[in-house]
């Protein structure tokens, strides 16, 4: 798939490709309604801007997708951040009573009528939920259909990874920039957050963006107190998100004294290099694993690479699972790679890759040594 030259995104027609994605499918599925609770699902559909927020909500019926109208209803009180093509008709409230929340999605026109509802997720009483609004209706797998749509990314869709992808590369370098004996992980991790939301992208992905693995063999995500040494390595692993799409990479530096990671980066790159030479339209997951073996680095001890796009996605590829996984032009993965040794510590790369009929793009171009 080519890269757009231009680096604007006209969003209206962003969003009525993706509709029309999800309308289609709904077709061919012969599904009459999508009930989404899934917040890549949600944005995915119509486009709102979502709330941030910390921690995991149960299933609630978020968004509501209607075949027969054409039209896209969404739980919201207010109008800022819709889309225009979605009418305050179209909105209904948050309740705290689920008497009165089910009430107000029972009304949406032609919903009543479905005979094949679709859904993302599920609670004990989605069923009855569902039994509810359309009576009668036939309950299916509904996030089976967004993953086939969301797969594949347009032309759009990547200029918005390729600007995630710069913010995270900014950061990177902002991060990379304050790395000195003394300074702890949390003092990098404060780096990193006022650099992103200076460029326009306040809500961080993830927490998990540095680390020092020194003597340690694990791949932490979970930034703590502890403070860089001379001579320690470190893995700065930011990412951003650019309207709603994430990128991200790694890379991993050594603080102070001169030197590099030694023999643990370079077999850390020849790594990234096999990974990156698998990742081409119509290979398998399992391709992957054995680019990885080849390069005489044992099974992988991570996951290699997974989906990614609004936030992450199928498929997972690593510790066994995803070999059966198909590659297709227009996939965008995060490919990583880590090597490590007990006592030496752990060197982490990680590059936003599209897959390509021949070879990959690599959405992220922030040099390795």
């Amino acid at each position: 798939m080519a890269l757009e030259d231009s680096s604007r995104v006209d969003f209206a027609a962003l969003r009525a490709e993706r509709r029309a994605k999800v309308f289609s499918g709904m077709d061919s599925a012969a599904l009459d309604a999508l009930i989404l609770g899934g917040a890549g699902n949600v944005h995915y559909v119509c486009g709102a801007r979502l709330l941030g927020r910390a921690g995991v909500l149960p299933f609630a019926p978020v968004c509501v997708v209607v075949r027969s109208t054409r039209r896209l209803h969404l739980l919201s009180t207010w109008d800022e951040g819709v889309p225009p093509e979605i009418e305050r008709e179209d909105l209904y409230p948050l309740s705290w009573n689920p008497a009165n929340l089910m009430a107000s999605v029972a009304a949406i026109p032609g919903l009543r009528e479905a005979r094949r509802v679709g859904t993302d997720g599920l609670t004990a009483s989605t069923g009855s939920m569902i039994s509810l609004l359309a009576p009668g209706a036939e309950l299916v797998d509904g996030g089976a259909l967004l993953e086939a749509r969301r797969r594949v990314k347009t032309n759009a869709e990547i200029t918005c990874l390729e600007v995630a992808a710069a913010i995270s590369e900014s950061a990177l370098s902002a991060m990379a920039a304050a790395l000195r004996p003394g300074v702890s992980e949390r003092e990098l991790l404060g780096v990193y957050s006022e650099h992103v939301a200076r460029l326009g992208s306040p809500v961080p992905p993830s927490e998990s963006v540095c680390f020092v693995p020194s003597g340690a063999v694990a791949l932490r995500s979970v930034v703590s107190d502890r403070v860089v040494g001379d001579g320690e390595s470190v893995v700065l692993a930011p990412g951003a998100l650019y309207a709603g799409y994430e990128a991200g990479l790694a890379r991993t530096f050594v603080v102070g004294s001169s030197g590099d990671v030694g023999s643990l980066g370079e077999r850390g790159a020849a790594g990234m290099d096999a990974l990156l030479g698998a990742c081409r339209a119509g290979g398998v997951g399992a391709d992957l694993y054995q680019a990885w073996q080849g390069v005489g680095l044992g099974p992988a001890s991570v996951v290699l690479a997974h989906g990614l796009g609004l936030g992450a996605e199928p498929p997972v590829i690593g510790l066994g699972r995803g070999r059966d996984a198909v590659l297709e032009e227009g996939m965008v993965l995060s490919v990583q790679s880590w090597v490590a040794e007990e006592g030496a510590g752990g060197c982490l790369l990680r590059e936003t890759v599209v897959v390509g009929s021949s070879e990959p793009t690599v959405l992220t171009r922030y040099g390795r040594s």
